[in-house]
């Protein structure tokens, strides 16, 4: 995963900006003298307000739920309202940080190849739809902020007035303008160092940028001239933006605000209303006063506290004293691991970032190439999302109505299972084709207890979350919560491996990570709303419909759709845009609500690892130094894998699938006689050793 990143070529620390020089290039290099300073500034009031609205949003809610069960009353007043529009202020401040910190994603494979001509066209294009983009949004957020809707509207408890949820937008665009700004300032000074030759190297990326950006609209037009839907036309646009190199989160919102405002003379689904695209991100980020999906702040702070504690690395060590031993066994630990992380983050890109450090190199060491152990990792990184603490099943949760979130929490055990299973047996058809794996001694009872025990508190994370849930004790924001009180706590004060120094960092990066996730979401609201209006949900019903009348023949074919479109969108906008309109067909066919959720968030997270656009590709390629071309190659047996493990899924009886979502407490029993079955096996195995020892 490749990012736009800022650098600055003026040090933020210069005091006073030098008299520039005469002419264009003094003109520039006072503007970026100064911007430098001002972005340093904006960075570092974002970076103060996003801890504050972190601490506040995180905390009011786990403060509330801890009073109303010591106490038996909450002392906070309006937690909902406050949490919500604190959150608001997470995803604008934590966005503006993310751009200025360059950790917004980017694909470039398109981008960089090429003649320097077309190169610099593509650049140029990607360069003015963004400077496009900004310049709208500035103007109608700041429109948006002022309007006297969001002067006069307050929330229902508190009363707190709607300008105080819609002024992070405002001030959010103002402050990444501003990085823009400067980056393109640097740019600009150093085109004009070569002289002359700049005006020619001008003009010609300009007019490359508006021969693509002509000949783009101009497809568009013309497919809906020839009668196919705008959706189709919209598609263009998202995918020439996407090759462009556009950070996603930016190209989602050009799609959003064009299918509304059209561009060019060109009209998609043409709205009289201004606002609507601004209105509907921030409604559905949590304007409303109450947003589920401050979750995702939750799960991202437990992430990030594990991955700066090393309770990662407990995870790590003790998957290791249980399988290491194997012939080839670091790949057998990342498995194991990737299970017990999953538990934990939910999400694919935390558990590749945790992983990838840490056992890639292990992997090496043992004489794996440097490219099948990324694969691995990569491979065994999608356990996340469809494990007991998935992000995408809350949001699958929110956004479908009737579908228990309790259940589909756990409708993917089974197939992590599967997926376990499937994934180590590959493992072990790889160690036999490469052959010179030794055997590890095995680690002993003794090493498995000691390494189990210091695991142990960060496995009562997931406990938790879902004990608190299933049981009813907790929504799934304040489960959130509660666990990333207990991870903070226990990184702290049990392990002392977090400093309270280091809190603020750990706050600064879950609450950047959350920006990015949430305006995925939020800007993919805008097209789904659209999609909405017009009558979609219809259209493709129709379409599926009157395609088929079997159950399992619209199963595949949802399975075709999802894993096509996975291939261009990220899974989160993908789930937001399309779930609400599936879901009722799918009750239409008679599939189980609960596994259809199942299948639909499988699917998209299989475009994680998908070449060519799998964004865990990107990210374990760049953490581990292989290029996206190969690990695109070494991938391609664990997406094989994955896919026979979703034919599974899909076609199994929901019986079969959903055994421990449909009996929770059954299936608790079980896991507790496979951990004793396991710690008998583990006394068993010790003892013989040791017999074989003494003689």
């Amino acid at each position: 995963m490749r990012g736009h990143r800022y650098r600055p070529a003026v040090t933020t620390d210069v005091a006073r900006p030098q008299p520039r020089s005469p002419g264009v290039s003094g003109l520039l290099e006072w503007i970026a003298t100064w911007g430098a300073v001002y972005s340093d500034a904006v960075a570092r009031i974002a970076r103060v307000v996003l801890i504050v609205s972190v601490v506040v949003c995180a905390g009011t809610t786990a403060v509330d739920v801890f009073t109303t069960y010591v106490l038996g009353f909450s002392i906070v007043i309006g937690v909902d309202e406050l949490a919500a529009y604190a959150f608001l202020w997470t995803i604008w401040m934590g966005v503006s940080l993310a751009v200025r910190r360059g950790e917004v994603t980017v694909i470039t494979f398109v981008r960089d190849r090429g003649p320097a001509w077309l190169k610099r066209a593509v650049r140029t294009f990607s360069g003015v739809s963004i400077a496009l983009l900004l310049g709208y949004c500035l103007f109608r957020s700041t429109q948006y902020a002022v309007a006297r809707e969001t002067l006069v509207g307050r929330s229902s408890l508190l009363r707190l007035s709607q300008f105080y949820g819609v002024v992070p937008m405002t001030l959010g665009y103002y402050f990444i303008a501003i990085h823009y700004l400067v980056d393109v300032a640097h740019g600009a000074r150093r085109l004009l160092e070569q002289g002359r030759a700049s005006i020619s190297l001008v003009l010609t990326s300009l007019a490359g940028a508006v021969v693509i950006g002509a000949a783009v609209m101009s497809l568009a037009w013309g497919i809906m001239t020839a009668g196919g839907s705008p959706l189709i036309a919209l598609g263009v646009v998202f995918v020439a933006l996407t090759f462009a190199g556009n950070p996603i989160i930016f190209m989602l919102s050009i799609v959003g605000i064009v299918s509304v405002t059209g561009f060019a003379g060109v009209q998609f689904y043409p709205s009289p209303d201004v606002l609507f695209p601004f209105r509907t991100t921030q409604t559905a980020m949590g304007l409303s006063g109450f947003s589920e999906l401050t979750v995702v702040l939750m799960f991202l702070i437990v992430a990030e506290v594990m991955n700066a504690s090393g309770m990662s690395e407990r995870l790590i060590a003790f998957a290791a004293t249980l399988v290491g031993h194997l012939r080839g066994g670091m790949a057998y630990v990342c498995q194991i691991t990737s299970a017990l992380v999953s538990g934990v983050s939910g999400s694919a890109q935390a558990d590749a970032a945790i992983m990838t450090p840490l056992l890639v190199p292990a992997m090496q060491k043992e004489g794996y190439p440097k490219d099948v152990a990324a694969a691995v990792v990569a491979g065994a990184s999608i356990k996340g999302p469809i494990g007991p603490i998935s992000i995408m099943f809350i949001i699958y949760g929110y956004l479908v109505a009737g579908v228990s979130i309790n259940k589909l929490l756990l409708s993917g055990v089974m197939a992590e299972i599967l997926l376990l299973l499937f994934q180590a047996g590959t493992v072990y058809l790889v160690v036999r084709r490469l052959g010179f794996f030794q055997r590890r001694p095995f680690a002993g009872g003794a090493a498995i207890m000691r390494s189990g025990l210091g695991a142990a508190p960060v496995l009562l994370i997931p406990v938790i979350i879902l004990g608190g849930i299933e049981l009813g004790v907790f929504n799934p924001a304040q489960s959130g919560a509660v666990a990333a009180s207990v991870a903070v706590l226990l990184a702290m004060f049990w392990y002392s491996s977090l400093a309270p120094r280091d809190l603020p960092k750990v706050l600064t990066m879950a609450g950047l990570e959350t920006g990015i996730v949430m305006l995925l979401i939020g800007d993919s609201a805008i097209l789904a709303k659209v999609l909405q209006n017009n009558g979609f949900g219809a259209d493709l019903s129709a379409f599926l419909t009157g395609l088929t009348d079997n159950k399992y023949v619209f199963l595949l074919a949802i399975n075709i759709l999802l894993l096509a479109v996975g291939i261009f969108v990220e899974p989160l906008p993908a789930l937001f845009i399309l779930a609400p309109f599936l879901a009722p067909i799918a009750d239409h066919f008679g599939v189980n609500p609960t596994q259809f959720g199942l299948i639909v968030v499988f699917n998209l997270v299989l475009a994680l690892i998908h070449p060519p656009i799998g964004l865990v590709i990107f990210l374990v390629s760049s953490l581990s130094k292989v290029s996206v071309e190969r690990l695109s190659i070494m991938i391609i047996p664990w997406l094989l894998v994955s896919l026979f493990v979703l034919f599974l899924v899909t076609y199994l009886p929901s019986e079969f699938v959903l055994v421990v979502s449909n009996h929770p407490r059954g299936a608790l029993l079980v896991l507790i006689g496979l951990i004793a079955v396991a710690a008998l096996g583990v006394v068993f195995t010790t003892v013989r050793q040791g017999r074989r020892a003494d003689t």
